[in-house]
């Protein structure tokens, strides 16, 4: 199932609506791409929010304002051949005074969720540089870890052979000055859809990340058709984490993050360019 599919069935999936064989792969499917995971989590977030709100303590007023107007109504609609109901039995300003307690909250409630779900849907996620950086984040932070763990760089590439369309071939990187770059594991990830190698080093105790993706796929991505286009990629966040990308091939783009230098991420990169 891909990230597409997955989407269009995820209310279903928060409903139980779906049968068993469509569930389980939803379910693999967001145990392997960490985007789609990511907005599982934010609308079932969302949702929960929503239905916490609905429950909070009732106003005691309005409380009381319905069980008049159910009051009202159980008198009114006793079996009486004579009598029929009309909208004077539920005076409009009874019924505002008693339903704007309850649907003037609920609706600014629900206004701002779906603004906050536009944000954070929005919020720079066709940028590659973006999305790489929180992926890499969230492998410091031990929220994703390497389907396998190898130094070997043949035993990496033997892992990603025949899992894309595009070569991927991991480097064996040398040392560069006083800096020991070491090959720690890899897996595949998602990222914003597009799927990427994923492959990890450590050096000087520090984690590197380097993606591997399809040159076509990377156009998906709003910076890298500037950089595609002559733009010069390089990118710093407010943490300190650099972002680089150099195409590898004509199949394949290499993006390095890490929290070191610039010059050696372009080594790590280029040695990528050399396979």
């Amino acid at each position: 199932m891909n990230c597409k599919e997955a989407r269009r069935y995820i209310n279903l999936f928060f409903d139980s609506e779906l049968d068993s064989k469509t569930n389980f792969e939803i379910s693999e499917h967001l145990s392997s791409c960490e985007d789609c995971n990511r907005r599982f989590t934010q609308e079932e977030r969302i949702e929960k929010s929503f239905v916490s709100i609905l429950k909070e303590d009732k106003d005691p007023k309005a409380e009381k304002t319905w069980e008049r107007v159910i009051s009202r109504f159980n008198h009114q609609a006793e079996p009486r051949e004579e009598t029929r109901l009309s909208y004077r039995s539920f005076p409009p300003e009874r019924l505002w005074q008693a339903g704007r307690r309850y649907l003037v909250p609920a609706t600014i409630a629900i206004i701002g969720m779906i603004i906050m779900l536009i944000m954070y849907i929005g919020q720079d996620s066709d940028k590659l540089t973006v999305v790489a950086q929180r992926c890499h984040k969230e492998y410091i932070t031990n929220k994703i870890v390497p389907s396998i763990e190898s130094v070997s760089p043949g035993e990496m590439s033997r892992y990603f052979s025949g899992k894309f369309t595009f070569p991927v071939v991991v480097s064996e990187i040398p040392d560069i000055k006083s800096h020991h770059v070491k090959l720690f594991g890899g897996k595949v990830c998602h990222l914003n859809g597009i799927s990427a190698a994923y492959v990890m080093y450590h050096c000087c105790n520090t984690p590197v990340s380097v993606f591997i993706l399809n040159t076509k796929d990377v156009e998906n991505f709003s910076d890298m058709r500037r950089y595609l286009a002559g733009d010069r990629m390089l990118s710093k966040d407010a943490d300190g984490t650099t972002f680089i990308a150099v195409p590898a091939n004509q199949d394949t783009c290499v993006c390095v993050v890490a929290d070191h230098d610039i010059e050696l991420l372009r080594w790590i990169a280029n040695n990528f360019t050399k396979t």
